[in-house]
C-alpha cells in the first residue's frame, strides 16, 4: 500500500486543475470569469421583439393588469383595444391611471374612450412630437422600446420593447411623466433632473431622455469607443455626428453594418449614402411595411434602443427615452433580431 501513499495528493491536485480549466474553457469567457444568463424568471429585464414568438402585445396587457396602485402611461400613438381595455379595467379596480399623448392622438378613438372612462389624458399640444412609449408601474417597473400600442406595431412593423424592473428607473421615468403630465413641459423646456446611470441586479444601464440629456452625444461617446464592431436598425437617421462617428469607426478597422427603413433613404439629411460611399455595407430593409426600430449594437456586449431615432428632431425637439444596456447576452438577444432583419434585407 506504501506505493499508493502519494498518489492521492496528485489526484487532488489533478481534480482541482481539470476544475479550473472547466471554468475557464468549458464554461465561461477568457480570464476564468463566467458571465452567467439568469433563467428568465429572475431577470431583471425582459426584452420583447415584434413580428416575433414573444408577443409584446399580451407581455404589455399583462404588465399593465399587475397594477396594484398606480399605471401611468407616455405613447405616440396608442390603438390596440387590448390595452385600452386593460387601462380601464385597471381604473375600475382603484388603480390610478393616467396617460400623456402626442397631441395627434386628440380626435383618435383610444384617447376619446380613455376620457369617457374618466382616465385623465395630457396632449402636448404642439408640433414636435411627444414620442415617448413607456408604462410606469406601482413605481416598480417600466416598459419602454420603439413600439407603438398599435397592431401594425406589433405584428407587421420591425419593433422592440422590454421591461425593467428596478425602483430606481421606474423613479427616473415617473419623474419624466410627471413634468408632462403635472407641469406640461415638453421637448426644450423639459428640465435635466434625472439620474442617468444605474446597476440593476448585474446589469449595468443608463437612461437619458431628449432632448435635456444630450443623447446624440453620448451616443457618440459609445461609438468613438467601438473595438470591434457595430450593427445598427434604424428607422430615420439624419444625425451627422452618429453618422461621423459610425464612419470613423470603420476607418479604424471597427465592423460597421446597418439595416435602415427603405422608405427613409431618400429624405432630406439622411446619412445613407454617406455612409455607403465610406464602405459601410448599409441595407434597405426588407420588410414590406415599416423598420421602425432604432437600436444600435457595439461590440456584441453594448446596446442602445428606445424611442429615440438617430435623428435631428429626435435630438432638438421630440420627448423621447433611450436606455443603454451593458450587457452581453441582452446584445445577444438583440443580435438575433439583427440577423433576422439584416437576412430579410439581403444581407449576409
Amino acid at each position: 500500500m506504501k506505493r499508493f501513499r502519494y498518489l492521492w495528493p496528485v489526484l487532488i491536485l489533478l481534480v482541482v486543475i481539470l476544475y479550473f480549466v472547466w471554468r475557464s474553457v468549458g464554461r465561461g469567457r477568457p480570464g476564468g470569469v463566467r458571465e452567467e444568463t439568469p433563467k428568465a424568471e429572475n431577470r431583471p429585464v425582459e426584452i420583447f421583439f415584434t413580428r416575433s414568438d414573444d408577443n409584446p402585445e399580451r407581455a404589455l396587457v399583462s404588465f399593465i393588469n399587475s397594477a396594484k396602485r398606480y399605471v401611468h402611461v407616455a405613447i405616440f400613438e396608442l390603438e390596440l383595444e387590448s390595452v385600452v381595455k386593460a387601462l380601464i379595467d385597471a381604473k375600475e379596480r382603484g388603480v390610478d391611471v393616467k396617460v400623456v399623448m402626442d397631441d395627434r392622438m386628440k380626435r383618435k378613438w383610444a384617447a376619446r374612450k380613455l376620457k369617457a372612462e374618466g382616465i385623465p389624458v395630457v396632449f402636448d399640444n404642439r408640433r414636435p412630437y411627444m414620442h415617448n412609449k413607456f408604462v410606469v408601474v406601482d413605481g416598480k417597473a417600466v416598459w419602454s422600446g420603439s413600439m407603438n400600442f398599435k397592431e401594425s406595431s406589433v405584428y407587421r412593423n420591425d419593433n422592440n420593447a422590454f421591461i425593467i424592473f428596478s425602483p430606481q428607473v421606474a423613479e427616473n421615468y415617473e419623474r419624466e411623466f410627471q413634468e408632462m403630465f403635472s407641469q406640461h413641459l415638453f421637448g426644450p423646456e423639459s428640465p435635466r433632473n434625472t439620474h442617468c446611470c444605474f446597476k440593476v441586479a448585474n446589469i449595468y444601464l443608463e437612461n437619458y431622455f431628449a432632448p435635456e440629456d444630450s443623447i446624440a452625444r453620448r451616443i457618440v461617446d459609445i461609438l468613438r469607443n467601438a473595438r470591434k464592431s457595430v450593427r445598427f436598425a434604424a428607422f430615420s437617421f439624419t444625425d451627422d455626428d452618429i453618422g461621423k462617428a459610425m464612419v470613423e469607426a470603420k476607418r479604424r478597422g471597427v465592423d460597421v453594418v446597418g439595416v435602415v427603413e427603405a422608405r427613409s433613404v431618400r429624405n432630406k439629411g439622411s446619412e445613407y449614402r454617406k455612409l455607403r460611399r465610406a464602405g459601410i455595407p448599409v441595407f434597405k430593409d426588407g420588410n414590406p411595411y415599416i423598420l421602425h426600430d432604432k437600436y444600435i449594437i457595439v461590440d456584441d456586449s453594448i446596446v442602445i434602443t428606445g424611442s429615440y431615432n438617430f435623428s435631428r428632431s429626435a435630438r432638438k425637439k421630440n420627448d423621447e427615452n433611450v436606455v443603454i444596456f451593458f450587457k452581453r447576452w441582452i446584445a445577444e438577444e438583440y443580435l438575433r433580431d439583427f440577423g433576422r432583419i439584416l437576412r430579410e434585407a439581403g444581407g449576409r
